[in-house]
């Protein structure tokens, strides 16, 4: 005899609550939404091993050898294609995979219609402008005659 309530609900529960986005399954039909789905779970693992590669490099080995992270050493690291396609990844899959987090919380809390469509329009929009001035300055930067200006200099 139970008395209280069920603490675990049994499968096939119809009071049973998804507790998260991220727990929904991949969508059936393909198009946008299953390849967002798989580019989510894949850019995170890569973000994972990018990160911490990241991490590693500018903050535990730098301070182990005792150096500084000034100009000098950002532009010595930029001098090479290694690094500027390294960073490049990174900008660019964390800042779709954030937006798309975005996108889809947009699409659970603000009902279909306008206001739905203006939001998301604004995000992709931002998005646009910060990968193209995120782009212009990875790609566009010259090591050897960029002046040493700023508080890391």
């Amino acid at each position: 005899m139970a008395i209280g309530r069920r603490i675990w609900p049994v499968q096939g529960d119809p009071l049973r609550r998804n507790p998260s986005r991220a727990a929904r399954p991949r969508p059936g039909e393909p198009g946008f939404e299953r390849w967002m789905w798989y580019f989510t779970r894949i850019s995170g693992l890569l973000l994972v091993v990018l990160a911490m590669g990241h991490m590693l490099i500018m903050h535990v080995l730098v301070q182990l050898t005792g150096q500084e992270i000034s100009f000098a050493f950002v532009t010595s690291r930029w001098g090479t294609p290694f690094w500027r396609i390294y960073d490049l990844l990174l900008l660019v899959l964390a800042l779709v995979h954030g937006v798309n987090g975005a996108r889809i919380i947009i699409g659970d809390y603000v009902e279909r219609g306008g206001l739905r469509s203006l939001l998301i329009g604004m995000l992709l929009a931002l998005t646009f402008v910060l990968l193209l001035l995120g782009i212009f300055v990875i790609v566009t930067f010259d090591p050897a005659g960029a002046p040493a200006i700023g508080p890391f200099s």
